[in-house]
């Protein structure tokens, strides 16, 4: 059984604790924004409903991805795909949030 190097896994770790922090407040400005007053309840309930399911979504489909590359009794190799997966899908979020129309109320 190989031993785990903290270096493996404490950079993408950090970076995605970094991206989490740095989307979130974004995220919400954008989707509260262009809504009525009398919505801002609403839309806020919804976007704090669909986070948590799009995490688990997301997660579910990293841990897949983890799965088939684990090795048994070794981390890293099955880690190691799963970051390249995580990575792969922060870009297409990236990507989706670049084509979403800016309006007025938005920007």
């Amino acid at each position: 059984m190989s031993s785990l190097r903290p270096s493996a896994v404490l950079g993408p770790l950090l970076l995605n604790g970094i991206a989490a922090g740095l989307t979130f407040m974004p995220a919400a400005s954008l989707v509260l924004g262009g809504v009525e007053p009398e919505h801002a309840g609403s839309a806020s309930g919804l976007l704090q409903a669909t986070r948590p399911l799009g995490g688990a979504a997301g997660l579910a489909a990293i841990v897949s991805v983890y799965a088939t590359g684990a090795v048994p009794g070794e981390f890293v190799p099955g880690a190691s795909a799963a970051f390249l997966a995580t990575a792969g899908l922060a870009l297409a979020a990236c990507l989706s949030a670049a084509l979403v129309p800016r309006t007025a109320a938005g920007r």
